[in-house]
């Protein structure tokens, strides 16, 4: 039975820090590579070429800390191609709807050894052994999708960016999730006019009534203290755990 295998690459937005990068999770299942967004600086964390080989990567929605090392993924497997060190292309899943010129600009790059499909909400993707479906959470002012992971009766649901206006139809796809992680891009002490994002109280609110079994956090505002997140998500669920830049969580 394989294990899998999560590696957070980047905790913070919207920009990096020193010893943080900008949002991006790696999922491992035997050769298969899964790579859940790749914000700003995750580069520095990957291990080239052989990542490269057998990667598929979600962009989740076309907000740039999300995806700014797209294009140097991409750059980089060109290289090793044209070198004869890389025979299968890159796999980008994409959202569908255009946003400020993003995804056309994705989808033009020349210098890029990339196959892209549009996410299709309809459908599960079977990469080797594992399914992955996805489902727009309509709660982040954009189009921008969660994702399910299912292998060997366990189940890991990356949110990405939420808000707090579906909470019903983000717990509803959470629900029973072995690992949940979740943006918590807030304290309650923070401005909350804001509605397209969660507090770190909001992430165990939604772990705690999704019978989610451990909650990830994620998200992080760069200049804050981290370990208030920790504090307030305990406040409401008790299995929580900070999300750090190359701590590997291993289901099996």
């Amino acid at each position: 039975m394989k294990n899998l295998i999560i590696t957070p690459l980047g905790t913070v937005s919207p920009h990096c820090s020193l010893k943080r990068n900008c949002p991006g999770f790696l999922v491992e299942v035997g050769s298969e590579k899964i790579l859940l967004d790749c914000g700003n600086g995750i580069t520095r964390l990957l291990n080239f070429p052989d990542i490269l080989n057998h990667l598929h990567i979600f962009i989740t929605h076309y907000h740039e800390d999300h995806f700014g090392d797209l294009g140097s993924i991409e750059s980089t497997a060109f290289c090793y191609h044209n070198l004869g060190m890389l025979e299968k292309k890159v796999k980008v899943y994409l959202p569908k709807k255009e946003y400020l010129g993003r995804r056309n600009m994705i989808l033009k790059n020349q210098e890029a050894y990339s196959i892209y499909r549009d996410i299709e909400e309809s459908k599960v993707y079977n990469i080797g052994d594992v399914k992955i479906s996805l489902k727009d959470n309509h709660s982040h002012g954009i189009e921008s999708y969660m994702i399910k992971i299912e292998i060997n009766n366990k189940k890991v649901v990356y949110t990405s960016d939420i808000g707090t206006t579906n909470i019903d139809g983000v717990v509803n796809f959470c629900q029973n999730a072995d690992l949940l992680i979740s943006e918590s891009s807030l304290l309650r002490r923070h401005n909350r006019n804001l509605k397209t994002h969660l507090t770190a109280y909001d992430a165990g609110k939604i772990a705690q009534l999704s019978s989610a079994s451990k909650l990830l956090l994620t998200h992080f505002w760069p200049e804050e203290d981290r370990n208030l997140y920790l504090e307030e998500a305990k406040e409401i669920f008790e299995n929580v755990e900070l999300a750090e830049e190359g701590k590997r969580l291993v289901l099996d």
